[in-house]
């Protein structure tokens, strides 16, 4: 495997590696300094981003590269070159291709034309690397995942579609709850229930909030309208998704030492009350601050990787998963 496009591209194996890897990174941030240095990765957002973008340029100056931030203006891809062109342009320039756009179709094309690795960094459809530093908060603030459940309120979204299969990766129990018009795509559901049936995981389905949450360890949402969504989609959401607004009340109902996930931005008020988002149960700017290393730990990984399959076979490139790396 070459690139990483959803977070069930990784085996289970992979992503307790990439967790291992991050908390170390977390530990010594520039421990691998000069990993890639006089070496190129390359950033292209097609969608604003905070968080994402600011994560990457970071990782990639504590790993002692240079990260080239474009968007879809300053290239000829927005002046009609195909993103085929541009990802083999791209690839005798780069080390690793990071691409934030809207269709999951458009990164497959950038993934198949590409002969660097491709990582997602949020399409409509899924955004595997905040589904990391998701569960790396997981872990840091529970120590172990035996017996955690972990409910997600709100529109079944990219992120919370990644979110699902890192679960199901990592053996944690996960409740859904959606209104009737904003259900998971079934066949995510299916493919991440059945990784969770080999890793000691669930996931439940619901349409109910207070079912979902109850009894919970961590209680996630995130906001209502997506990048690129229609604002006159906004009214028809809030009223379907009113009932999903995390409050104190919701959060009653969840484990007296639950703790309270999203992964900015917030809407206060809209799918989070104000006192739950800055109160005491939330770890939202942990969720933040894991970025960063979870970014370092990709591309530590994909780069020892390609080292070792250049030193093994002679080729150019190797494979992002970590599968092989030596912590």
């Amino acid at each position: 495997m070459k690139d990483l496009l959803r977070t069930a591209d990784l085996s289970a194996a992979d992503f307790k590696l990439l967790l291992d890897l991050s908390d170390e990174l977390k530990q010594e941030p520039l421990k691998h300094y000069g990993l890639l240095a006089g070496k190129t990765v390359v950033l292209y957002f097609a969608k604003h981003s905070t968080r994402t973008r600011l994560s990457f340029e970071t990782a990639v100056a504590r790993l002692g590269g240079v990260p080239s931030t474009v968007g879809s203006n300053e290239l000829q891809v927005g002046r009609g070159e195909t993103l085929e062109d541009t990802a083999k342009v791209v690839s005798r320039y780069a080390e690793v291709f990071v691409i934030r756009t809207f269709a999951d179709d458009d990164v497959q094309l950038v993934a198949e034309a590409a002969s660097i690795p491709v990582i997602n960094a949020l399409t409509d459809g899924h955004h595997p690397c905040q589904s990391i530093a998701d569960i790396m908060t997981l872990r840091q603030h529970w120590g172990t995942f035996e017996g955690k459940k972990l409910a997600y309120v709100g529109h079944s979204n990219n992120v919370a579609h990644s979110l699902v299969e890192a679960c199901a990766l990592s053996g944690i129990d996960i409740t859904i709850a959606s209104p009737e018009d904003y259900q998971f795509d079934p066949s995510i559901i299916a493919n991440a229930k059945a990784i969770a049936a080999e890793n000691g995981g669930s996931i439940t389905v619901t349409t109910d909030p207070m079912e979902a949450v109850k009894g919970a360890h961590a209680v996630y949402t995130d906001a209502w309208i997506s990048m690129g969504d229609a604002e006159a989609k906004w009214s028809l959401q809030v009223s379907a998704l009113t009932p999903y607004r995390v409050t104190q009340e919701m959060m009653s109902h969840a484990a007296p030492d639950a703790i309270f996930m999203h992964c900015l931005p917030a809407h206060r008020g809209d799918e989070v009350a104000t006192e739950v988002i800055d109160g005491p149960q939330s770890v939202v700017f942990d969720q933040a601050e894991n970025r960063p290393h979870t970014s370092s730990a990709l591309l530590y990984a994909n780069r020892t990787t390609a080292s070792k399959a250049v030193h093994e076979t002679g080729a150019r490139r190797g494979p992002v998963v970590v599968i092989s790396c030596t912590l």
